[in-house]
This record gives structure tokens, C-alpha cells and sequence, in this order.
């Protein structure tokens, strides 16, 4: 049985209790910051702070802010961390201000309360576009900064990206961008970077690449005549490009089509027989179907049960791999040739 992980369903609920909160309007990041430190020294007694990075949200409103806090929240104990939440609340406003929210919250942890802190910051005017300069206040020292934008991916040259370790983003969100993927693969030469679609993704990839194990079936990689993906832009292009990199594909023999739901079906001979190897989610059930016909030879068929989809645990897993990962990036290179 196979696990898909997340696409922005709630997660089952989690013990988690604020301890200690501050909120004031027209404010420094300096007082924010002072009084996100008085609340840890006041609160020290009743948590141990155990943070393993410090995460930085990017979006566009305070509803935004809530729904992705939720998320983080539903890491649990997982991956404690400082949380800094930018708003983008007006970037057109004359004068540059600041609103700030700091919350010190309890998680429990094998037994022991482990303490979160939450940092809000609801930014206007010229100060929307130097990011950067709010997140190196809040920067756990000698801990990873991982920096999410839930629905866009920075440009080539913004600072925020000299602050992060690693950059989280979401092509099926913004795939339909036309230059998200040429984007994605100059920062990737930057920074780290984690696209929440490939780790969704992994279940596919696993039982596709499945189909191709054991002496009668491997052979047919070697002649492969044609390769079709559908799904959503992004995504569709990631698994094609992951296939392409891993099998040396030529352009020629990849073929692209929109669909609700991710399959994939690869077509090649091996002494002179035909075989047909696909993976599909059909309808909403959420099952994939697994199958491999050879002209003359076996048949296999598999239904695959996969989870429900989490948001939580798939940024879970991308927090827990803060590495370059050459297989996404190679994946993704392979990706680009789709577009041209």
C-alpha cells in the first residue's frame, strides 16, 4: 500500500496550546523581536525550546497567514521551529509600516512540552520588497532557514533568497506560470529547492518505476517508443522530466496532455513485442491503477489504496531533506526541453 502526502487536506488535530502572546501596530522588527525574547524568558520555565530551523512564510494576506500557520501547526512535534509569516498586506501603500503578532505555543513531544514561537508580520509600502532585511532579525543562529511561498516563486534575483537555505514552493500551485519552471531551475543553482508536487509525486514514481523490475520487464527501457503524461502543468512536466532524465529520453517520443488526476503510460518493444506500462488515478477514488501488457507475454494488473493528502505531511517530508536533491533537479532540467 502507498502513501500520497500533501495537497491542503486538514490533518487530524494536535495538542497545541499558546503560552504567551504580544501584538502592537506601527512597529521595528527590533521591538518585535525584543518582545518575542521577553515572552521566551518569561515562559522558559514551562517549555524547552528545541527548534531544529527557523520558517519563513511568504503570502499576501492575514487569512493566508492563518491557513498556513495551521499547517505548520500540524507538523507537531516534528520539526519545531521559529516561525516568521511576511504578509505582502500593501505593497502600493506611501509610507512604509509594520504590524507585528508573537506567539510562544506548547507542543508535546514524547512526554515533554516542547515550545514554538510564531512571529507575524504584516508589512506596507516599500518595505514589501526587501523581505530579506525582516527575516535576518528572527534567524535562529547555527539552525537552516527554510523559506515557503505557498503560491509564487521569487524572482532570479530577489534578496530574500541570500537568506534561505533552502526554498520551498509548490508547481502545481503556480505551474501554470509560463516561465515558474525556468524560474525554479535558475534558483535551483542557488539555493536548495523543494517542490511540494515531487513529493506528491513519490508514490507514482515508485510504483512506475516498480513496473519495470525482474528480467522480463526491465529490457523494454532500452527501446522506448513513446511516453504520454497527463495531469495538471507542473506536476505532468516533473514526472515526464523525471523519466526523461532517468531513462535519457529524446523530446521526440514525450507527449503532454491536461488531466484532473496524474497517468502516465510508456510504450517500447523489446525483441520484437510490444509492451504497455501505466500508472492512473481514475475519477476521484482515490486508488492508483498499476498495469503492464507484453504483446505475447505476461500481464500484470495492481490497485494501489494511497492516504489522504495532507499539506502538513508533505511539507514534513521537505523539511526533512535540506539538501540539494539531484534527482528533482535533474527532473527538472529535463522538464524545461517540455517547453521548448
Amino acid at each position: 500500500m502507498a502513501t500520497a502526502v500533501g495537497e491542503g487536506v486538514p490533518a487530524p488535530s494536535v495538542d497545541f496550546d499558546t503560552i504567551g502572546s504580544w501584538e502592537a501596530d506601527h512597529v521595528t522588527a527590533n521591538q518585535v523581536e525584543k518582545a518575542l525574547s521577553d515572552l521566551r524568558r518569561h515562559e522558559e520555565r514551562a517549555a524547552t525550546r528545541t527548534s531544529v530551523l527557523t520558517l519563513v512564510i511568504v503570502v499576501g494576506s492575514t487569512e493566508e497567514a492563518g491557513e498556513h500557520l495551521d499547517v505548520v501547526r500540524h507538523l507537531g512535534a516534528r520539526h519545531p521551529s521559529r516561525t516568521l509569516v511576511l504578509v505582502r498586506a500593501d505593497e502600493e501603500a506611501s509610507e512604509s509600516s509594520l504590524d507585528g503578532s508573537v506567539s510562544v505555543c506548547v507542543v508535546d513531544r514524547g512526554g515533554r512540552q516542547v515550545a514554538v514561537e510564531e512571529v507575524v508580520l504584516e508589512i506596507r509600502g516599500q518595505a514589501c520588497f526587501h523581505l530579506d532585511s525582516l527575516v535576518l532579525p528572527f534567524t535562529l543562529p547555527d539552525l537552516p532557514v527554510a523559506v515557503w511561498l505557498p503560491t509564487s516563486i521569487p524572482s532570479r534575483g530577489d534578496p530574500l533568497l541570500e537568506t534561505a537555505d533552502r526554498v520551498v514552493v509548490d508547481t502545481r500551485v503556480v505551474g501554470y506560470q509560463p516561465d515558474a519552471l525556468s524560474r525554479l531551475h535558475s534558483i535551483s543553482h542557488r539555493v536548495a529547492v523543494t517542490d511540494l508536487s515531487w513529493w506528491r509525486l513519490k508514490p507514482w514514481r515508485n510504483l512506475f518505476a516498480g513496473l519495470f523490475e525482474g528480467h522480463i520487464y526491465r529490457p523494454f527501457l532500452n527501446n522506448v517508443q513513446h511516453l504520454e503524461v497527463t495531469g495538471h502543468a507542473g506536476p505532468r512536466h516533473l514526472f515526464a522530466g523525471w523519466v526523461m532524465s532517468r531513462l535519457d529520453l529524446p523530446r521526440s517520443v514525450v507527449h503532454l496532455g491536461d488531466a484532473e488526476h496524474l497517468s502516465a503510460k510508456l510504450v517500447a518493444t523489446y525483441e520484437g513485442r510490444r509492451g504497455s506500462f501505466a500508472v492512473e488515478r481514475k475519477g476521484d477514488e482515490r486508488v492508483i491503477d498499476a498495469s503492464v501488457e507484453i504483446e505475447g507475454g505476461p500481464q500484470f494488473q495492481q490497485k494501489v489504496q494511497i492516504g489522504e493528502e495532507w499539506q502538513s505531511r508533505s511539507l514534513a517530508d521537505a523539511l526533512g531533506h535540506m539538501g540539494h536533491n539531484q534527482t528533482y533537479e535533474a527532473a527538472l532540467e529535463a522538464a524545461l526541453g517540455l517547453l521548448r
